[in-house]
């Protein structure tokens, strides 16, 4: 008989605010225990995005980071601010959440036997003062898949609000013949810099 999961909990030493509507990063906190609330940052991406697309891609995602969590932090400046971005990136190409079924199936066959990167980038905010920030970038190969395997994979995971259209913590991490790096960075933040700061910080801890 299967049960829901169960977290136990870390209480923050100060309210901890995640920027982010990202379930994988939400999921990522609960699992770690961490006491948190969500508040989505409304940080008009696009434009900045436009802004910083010359710099590389590991400087650009705690760019959006930092803006997402700057929002937040600013409405709330007794809280800490959790801020997180990521870009899968095959070359030049930047691979957004699909959306639907079919842009799923066509940036899965982009990406199929090839490199790519998941790049990720964290940053904690608070009283409007940015305390750190981090990227992390993780190497990725793709097996060679059939068109039939990704269209399978597609209409059972449904990966449409996934970066790179795969979600690497479950059936994802079939597609890959080879990762070079943290599967908390591929999923969307890198989790234990970030904990190891929140520790440092003498936000969290275990005592």
């Amino acid at each position: 008989m299967s049960r829901s999961l169960e977290y136990s909990s870390i209480k923050p030493t100060t309210p901890i605010i995640l920027a982010s509507g990202s379930e994988s990063r939400k999921l990522m906190l609960k699992e770690a225990g961490i006491e948190f609330s969500v508040v989505v940052s409304d940080t008009d991406e696009d434009s900045l995005k436009e802004k910083i697309s010359k710099i590389p891609f590991s400087e650009q995602v705690v760019h959006l980071a930092k803006a997402k969590a700057e929002s937040v932090s600013i409405q709330n400046k007794e809280a800490i601010v959790i801020g997180g971005d990521q870009m899968c990136v095959l070359d030049d190409i930047v691979f957004n959440k699909p959306g639907n079924k079919d842009k799923a199936i066509e940036n899965l066959k982009l990406l199929s036997g090839k490199k790519h990167f998941q790049n990720s980038g964290v940053c904690i905010f608070f009283n409007n003062e940015c305390l750190w920030e981090y990227s992390e970038t993780v190497e990725m190969n793709m097996h060679d898949l059939s068109n039939d395997e990704i269209e399978n994979y597609v209409e059972m995971e449904n990966p449409i609000n996934a970066a790179g259209a795969y979600k690497f913590e479950s059936l994802g991490c079939n597609l890959f013949s080879y990762v070079n790096g943290s599967s908390y960075t591929v999923r969307g933040m890198p989790l234990l810099p970030l904990l190891n700061a929140l520790r440092e910080l003498q936000i969290i801890s275990l005592k």
